[in-house]
């Protein structure tokens, strides 16, 4: 029996691997044109994005909810800013927390001034990046969340692609105008942004600062600064003068 089990073990032990080698195997003989590909690699990452970014003729919209290492942005520089020159539009979503980084700072004004457009936003939303709407990049999901970095997911399926520009889309409409974006039809002639009236709408609900911040997915220093911005906006000192303010606002009557 005792040497029954330890066969099993060494059985057992080397599946994982049989099983990677499997995958990697498939992936190899996987034809090029399938319409959702494992890409794995930073190098063949970067080689395909690179390529998708050269062939693309309308946008790029990317979602990134992380902060971007200098290399990172240095790497896509130039080939950001000759697309932009070419034409495309360009459309970047960033977490609100970057706006104190001096990188990401750079990297966005330089986009703004030859044509980008960047927004952030509070919490959590799905790293993508989408090129003409007909080819996007994801990460690789495990059951505990994103995979690897030297991860991704290329997709050419045309109905993946319109679901994940759709999500794109709906995070886009929600986010703060940051850098090189007009306001929208729908902000115009507005005294909030969507960040604010969500703040108020948990205050007015009888949240404390503290859990609308929770609610909402931002710190509590975020939320303090977007008030503070309201505060001298309005011209007021006191935030019962703003909920006061609020309650007869047009931007009141906005459903984001």
């Amino acid at each position: 029996m005792h040497n029954h089990l330890s066969a099993l073990s060494a059985y057992a032990g080397v599946i994982p691997d049989l099983l990677v080698n499997l995958r990697d195997r498939y992936q190899l003989t996987r034809p090029h044109d399938a319409s959702v590909q494992h890409l794995v690699g930073r190098k063949l990452i970067n080689e395909r994005i690179a390529a998708e970014h050269s062939a693309a003729r309308k946008e790029v919209a990317a979602a990134q909810p992380g902060s971007r290492k200098p290399e990172d942005l240095a790497l896509s520089f130039e080939r950001d800013r000759a697309g932009l020159r070419r034409g495309l539009a360009m459309r970047t979503i960033y977490n609100g927390s970057v706006r104190r980084v001096t990188a990401i700072g750079d990297w966005a004004k330089d986009m703004a001034a030859v044509g980008g457009e960047i927004r952030t936003i509070q919490g959590r939303f799905p790293r993508s990046i989408i090129f003409d709407r007909r080819v996007a990049f994801v990460p690789v999901y495990t059951a505990e969340g994103e995979g690897s970095p030297d991860e991704a997911v290329l997709i050419t399926d045309p109905l993946v692609v319109a679901r994940i520009a759709h999500v794109f889309d709906l995070f886009w409409e929600r986010a703060d105008l940051w850098l090189g974006a007009r306001a929208s039809a729908r902000d115009q002639g507005l005294t909030t942004n969507p960040t604010q009236r969500a703040i108020l709408r948990e205050l007015c609900l009888g949240r404390n600062q503290k859990r609308a911040a929770k609610n909402i997915g931002i710190s509590a220093a975020w939320l303090n600064n977007q008030l503070r911005e309201l505060r001298l906006k309005l011209g007021v000192e006191t935030l019962n003068e703003v909920i006061y303010w609020w309650a007869s606002s047009p931007d009141h009557n906005v459903h984001d």
